[in-house]
């Protein structure tokens, strides 16, 4: 376990790597003392960093937000900053949006292009490697649920409907584009868009779907979606292949 910190401590003092989304232009931030101070082991195999959890275990990584659109659309984002696209997102999310990309790196994900985005014939971009993609689910307590009743969950994706299909989104993945610094600032805090329906090349992760490629697909799935104002729980994860594998990584390192 203090490998794993040790680890940890080191990621956070990088911060943020070049997305694969478009190169950086400027070197990443570093974080200072303070900013490592923050993160906290908050239980075996759980650390937290501002409203970040993570599990290095199960490879999971878990953020607070509330519902922000329970209808209509059309939808460009499944989750931004509640000072962000607002007008156009499923979710807004109570982090801090590097402490979401720092916490996706500890999760061991790399960041890339999104294969389902159709990147210009030129473009740098169509020659990098493709981010690592992991699920994203969404878990809410019904009204009325009693304390010992478990949440609702659905994946994220199911939140939207494909108004050209006529049928809620089948299941995707959550490509990691990795957001990047601009102008001297992490790109996902200019706009606050963290997690995107349609491509974004500031954004954090991204539905991986040919729909990607236009903002016309998608409205709130209203069959499914929490009431305005739920409150909810964001849950970033592995693939199951990938998170076996993850775990035994953690197994070995908890022993070291």
């Amino acid at each position: 376990m203090r490998l794993m910190l040790m680890m940890v401590c080191a990621a956070v003092s990088i911060w943020l790597g070049p997305t694969a989304a478009e190169p950086a232009a400027e070197p990443a931030p570093q974080a200072d003392a303070r900013d490592q101070a923050r993160i906290r082991k908050i239980g075996p195999s759980l650390y937290q960093l501002g409203n970040v959890v993570l599990n290095v275990q199960a490879r999971t990584v878990r953020c607070p937000g509330r519902v922000n659109m329970d209808e209509g659309g059309p939808i460009e984002l499944l989750a931004c900053l509640a000072r962000g696209k607002t007008h156009e997102s499923v979710l807004t999310l109570e982090v801090e949006p590097k402490h979401l990309q720092v916490a996706l790196k500890l999760l061991g994900m790399k960041e890339g292009r999104n294969p389902a985005v159709d990147y210009p014939e030129d473009s740098p971009v169509r020659q990098r490697p493709a981010g690592d993609e992991a699920l994203v689910s969404v878990e809410w307590r019904q009204a009325d649920a009693k304390p010992e009743d478990k949440p609702s969950r659905c994946r994220a994706e199911k939140l939207l409907f494909n108004v050209e299909a006529d049928t809620p989104q089948a299941e995707a993945t959550w490509v990691f584009l990795g957001s990047r610094v601009t102008g001297g600032k992490f790109g996902a805090d200019l706009d606050g868009s963290l997690i995107t329906t349609y491509h974004d090349p500031l954004a954090i992760l991204e539905l991986c779907a040919p729909t990607v490629n236009d903002d016309i697909y998608y409205f709130v799935n209203k069959d499914i979606c929490p009431p305005l104002g739920t409150p909810v729980e964001l849950i970033i994860e592995l693939p199951k292949e990938e998170g076996k594998e993850a775990e035994k990584q953690a197994s070995t390192e908890e022993k070291e």
